[in-house]
């Protein structure tokens, strides 16, 4: 069975603040990125619009079902995630963590194998993970604000969000936006 579900990508990238973001040559950013990880879980996984939580390495990919809930929460789910995160260099200062957030949204089709009466399992057709971990990777390397949306983000946005969102950055032709900077 294949049906067509518009989510919401919330992509982020866990970095140390003063030192390498590697778990093996550093544990203590393993450690304070396992708090964060397991911090988030337990709140993100609580909300009935939330999908999956996946993550590879310092990079965590959060699915949230547009059904359930509109942009503007999505959106507010990122100062959840800076509080988890405060928490976390409070309790963590030998490595404290910051992070890069990219917010997407589409069209997904979904692929439902249902291998047994309990248990349905998807397959998530999307190039939107994709394009999430291409922009990380190019803001990660430069000074760019902290959080970005692609334009497919900002178009579901209210104007009244819309008012606070600067000028257009461009990665691999992938249109973003982000907060006027705070002067």
């Amino acid at each position: 069975m294949t049906t067509e579900l518009p989510i919401a990508v919330i992509a982020l990238k866990i970095n140390a603040q003063t030192s390498i973001s590697n778990f093996r040559r550093n544990p203590d950013f393993f450690a304070s990125f396992s708090f964060f990880y397991k911090s988030l879980l337990r709140n993100m996984y609580k909300h009935p619009a939330c999908i999956e939580i996946k993550q590879q390495d310092n990079t965590i990919i959060i699915l949230w079902n547009l059904n359930k809930a509109n942009v503007e929460s999505i959106l507010a789910k990122h100062k959840t995630i800076h509080k988890i995160l405060r928490e976390t260099n409070k309790s963590f200062t030998n490595c404290p963590i910051h992070y890069l957030i990219v917010l997407e949204a589409g069209i997904c089709n979904i692929v439902q194998l249902q291998y047994n009466n309990k248990a349905p399992a998807f397959i998530m057709q999307s190039d939107m993970i994709e394009r999430t971990q291409k922009v990380l990777s190019s803001i990660g390397e430069a000074k760019y604000p902290h959080i970005m949306f692609t334009h497919d983000f900002y178009k579901l946005l209210p104007a009244k969000i819309k008012e606070k969102i600067c000028c257009p950055y461009y990665f691999f032709h992938i249109c973003c936006y982000s907060f006027k900077p705070h002067r």
